[in-house]
């Protein structure tokens, strides 16, 4: 019965992990040892793993960067029942409009399958076909998630219950296993790409070949970032130059993509992980797998940035505030505690911005903003997921940074914050302003960018 092999490997690896490990039990290895006992279990764990190394509010940093790792790749299901399943979800003269079908998928994961096509007009496409019965394996194994999350909760009482945590991962599979809105996710991110201008996209989508159970999009040729940073790592930038890979350029875009996309337009690809952004032939950044994206509210966007500039000020008092205010204004019992943690934590944030550019940076930033969250969190201050998803989504960009560019000049960071700030200001002036105060709102604004403009100089 898969509950027994559920209980007989959590019972395993309760045995292996080593709260007395030199770190506590937020170690490496029991890290590692995690991450393992979610691959060994599979399909909907290993989909479990991979949502929580999005939530660094809910469990430790080191746990989030181990679970990053996990792999999604399973054996494919036959061929034959793919194509009955693709020719079901289609109809036959919707099937017969994919040429040269190859009946070998390119790809397989716990959910879906991918195979490569032809179509008349000659457009390459890749068809995303979801796996036979999946709805069921997961209710299954969400099930028993449910009863042992509930059990832990009564017998532990943490101060984040993990029966949250699993209720907010049902949600999330609920959405990833209707490829209609993955296919809206890619639509919206496109049209909204079009405005910023960056030369990032994400594929095509063919609507017209598409269902809630398949998804045809434009197949991506090229090299992911996590091939490009391997090249790298092994010494072989010969060979990545010699492709056109320009590391300043593409994290210039990335840095620009992720905070106009967030701060401006308040959607985002929440997960852009080496393995899901594509360097084509072309020389263009192409974003894959849209099942996870973040929506920030025009409140939500106009309080990060604050939060943003009060943090890079070294502010402590201010970007408190305006985390509190994103969290609904519930005050913690300890609140003077958690002001002085958290003081702590913005020295800390503080040092990094005193180096010149990120190889000089001694701390990253992106886990500080995780013992942030983790800190509000721990405390009774419920921070909004889609906030969790922006914090991490910049945590992974500034990974690509250090990776791909790590000379790139801090202050250059701080210069497209300022950017986006200032969009975001004049973007909201026909909603909270009349015509009688716009002149002198817009006069202000142009004095203040004059003097940056002529500070930078």
């Amino acid at each position: 019965m898969r509950i027994l092999q559920i209980s007989k490997e959590l019972l395993a690896l309760s045995i292996q992990t080593k709260p007395w490990d030199k770190d506590g039990f937020a170690s490496k290895t029991n890290a590692i040892l995690i991450r393992k006992s979610l691959e060994r279990l599979g399909s909907v764990f290993v989909k479990l793993g991979q949502m929580l190394a999005l939530r660094p509010d809910f469990i430790p940093v080191i746990f989030c960067n181990e679970l990053y790792k996990l792999l999604d790749q399973v054996p494919p299901f036959e061929s034959k029942l793919a194509l009955d399943i693709l020719r079901h979800e289609l109809g036959n003269n919707k099937f017969s409009k994919l040429l040269e079908l190859n009946p070998n998928p390119v790809a397989s994961a716990s959910f879906a399958q991918v195979h490569k096509a032809k179509l008349a007009n000659g457009d390459v496409v890749a068809v995303k076909i979801q796996r036979p019965n999946v709805e069921l394996v997961i209710h299954g194994d969400l099930a028993i998630m449910r009863f042992m999350s509930k059990l832990f909760d009564f017998w532990f009482h943490p101060a984040n219950k993990l029966i949250n945590i699993v209720e907010e991962f049902e949600a999330w599979t609920k959405d990833e296993l209707d490829y209609s809105l993955e296919a809206s996710n890619i639509e919206k991110f496109n049209d909204t790409a079009e405005l910023v201008g960056d030369g990032i996209r994400g594929p095509n989508v063919y609507r017209e070949l598409s269902t809630s159970k398949v998804i045809t999009m434009e197949f991506i040729d090229g090299y992911s970032l996590t091939k490009i940073i391997t090249l790298l790592q092994e010494g072989n930038k010969k060979q990545v130059r010699e492709l056109g890979f320009d590391g300043k350029d593409i994290v210039d875009k990335l840095i620009k993509n992720m905070l106009e996309m967030s701060h401006v337009h308040g959607f985002f690809h929440a997960d852009p992980h080496p393995a899901n952004i594509i360097f084509t032939l072309e020389k263009e950044l192409v974003l894959i797998d849209f099942g996870i994206v973040g929506n920030l509210s025009r409140k939500e966007r106009t309080l990060m940035l604050r939060y943003f500039r009060t943090l890079m000020a070294g502010n402590a008092k201010d970007s408190f505030d305006s985390l509190l205010e994103l969290c609904g204004n519930k005050q913690p019992e300890n609140l003077d505690q958690v002001k002085e943690r958290y003081s702590t934590l913005i020295d800390k944030f503080a040092a990094t911005f005193s180096s010149k550019t990120y190889l000089e940076q001694q701390i990253k930033s992106g886990p500080i903003l995780a013992e942030t969250l983790s800190l509000m969190q721990g405390n009774g201050m419920k921070v909004p997921v889609s906030i969790v998803r922006y914090f991490k989504a910049f945590e992974t960009v500034e990974g690509l940074i250090f990776a791909l560019y790590p000379k790139l000049q801090i202050q250059d960071m701080l210069k497209e914050f300022r950017r986006v700030s200032i969009i975001n200001i004049v973007d909201s002036i026909p909603t909270k302003f009349d015509s009688v105060n716009i002149d002198s709102l817009m006069l202000k604004i142009i004095d203040s960018v004059e003097k940056s403009l002529l500070l930078d100089d």
